[in-house]
This record gives structure tokens, sequence and C-alpha cells, in this order.
């Protein structure tokens, strides 16, 4: 099970730990839609992958684990402003999503960084992606691909090497509940930087399903 797109490329994609101000143009935070990961054993999985990759990725990543739904955009009037937050919002408190499960799975990788695959048995994920009517430009449907970052390359290494590499842990498939979204931003000049969770939006369980 390996992201065939990755073995496209011969070698991995460095990311520098630079400001990019070429891509931020001044504007101090991005923002995104995302669940949290905060199950005790999909984090030690994820601490467990990260360990066994450490060579191969830069130090002191700091975003906690997620999974993006929606690379909103940078924060500012004419990128993805305040009125689209709430236009979003207000999307998702009216949908009525209910809590759903999801399966942390297999290691696999793109060009600039090692992740953890996501099983969404249920299709849920694309329903919740479909609350989103405006979203930034870059993100296409039909290139999502849901996962946990693990960190970002330090060196080109072969892929082939990277695919032997990550086929060598033992992963156990974990199921956890989803039962909340947030909003988070994060500053662009921090590109290992944690996120700050600006909106949380609980998702109906299903016994309150029930009750209805």
């Amino acid at each position: 099970l390996v992201n065939a797109k990755f073995l496209d490329h011969q070698i991995t994609q460095p990311i520098e730990l630079r400001d990019f101000p070429e891509w931020h143009q001044g504007i101090e935070h991005f923002g995104f839609w995302a669940i949290e990961i905060s199950h005790p054993d999909c984090l030690d999985k994820i601490q467990s992958h990260q360990r066994h990759l450490s060579k191969k990725i830069h130090p002191q990543y700091l975003r906690q684990p997620h999974i993006t739904l929606v690379a909103a955009g940078l924060m500012a009037d004419n990128f993805y402003n305040q009125e689209l937050l709430k236009q979003h919002i207000k999307q998702l408190e009216n949908s009525n999503l209910q809590a759903f499960p999801l399966q942390l799975s297999h290691c696999d990788s793109f060009t600039t960084c090692p992740y953890l695959s996501i099983r969404d048995p249920h299709n849920k994920l694309n329903s919740l992606r479909n609350c989103f009517n405006n979203v930034a430009e870059s993100d296409h449907p039909e290139d999502y691909i849901p996962h946990v970052t693990l960190g970002f390359y330090n060196q080109a290494y072969k892929t082939t090497d990277i695919i032997k590499d990550i086929s060598n842990i033992n992963s156990i498939e974990l199921e956890f509940m989803v039962s909340d979204i947030i909003f988070a931003q994060y500053k662009t000049k921090e590109i290992q930087g944690p996120y700050q969770v600006l909106h949380r939006i609980k998702l109906a369980s299903t016994q309150q399903q029930a009750a209805r």
C-alpha cells in the first residue's frame, strides 16, 4: 500500500527551515480546518514512527498531530477572511454531522514528508469536506489524501530507499472516534511551528442522533 505518485519521483524533496515571504507576503497566519488526533494509542504510534524516521526528518516538528480537512488559506481580507470563516462555521453547525470512526493506518510518503495514512471506511471525510464551498485553489478534491504528517525530509533520499525503510515498521491499525473538528491557525514564519485552535465544533454523538 504505497502512494503511487511517490514512486514517480526518484528522490525526496527536502524542506528548507526558513521563512517563506514569497508565499505568505507578510501575512502572519495561515488557517485550516482539521481533525485533531488525541487518542493516547494513536499518539504513541505517531511518536514511534517519528523516532524510526528521526534521521531522515528535521527535528523539532512541533505541529500537533492532525488530519487537515481543508487548507483554508492565508488569514487576510483578500484571502481567507472572517466572513468566509463565519459562513463555514454556520454550514458545519447546520449540517448536524455526527461523530464517526477513522483508522490510523500504515506509513506512506509524499515527496516532502512521510505520513501515516487514514482509512475512512464510511466515507465521512468527503461528506465533511462538502460542507466547505470556498476553499483554497490548491485544494483539489481529487488530490485529497487524508493523513497525519510525521515531519519534513531533511535531505534528498532515494524514494525506493524510503519505501524499504517505512515497510520495515511494524504498524497496527488503530480505530479512533472523531467527536469534533477544529479551525486552527499557525504562524507562517514557523514552517514546523505549533498551531492555535480558534474554533471547535462538536459533532453529535450517535446517542444524540437516536434521541431526535
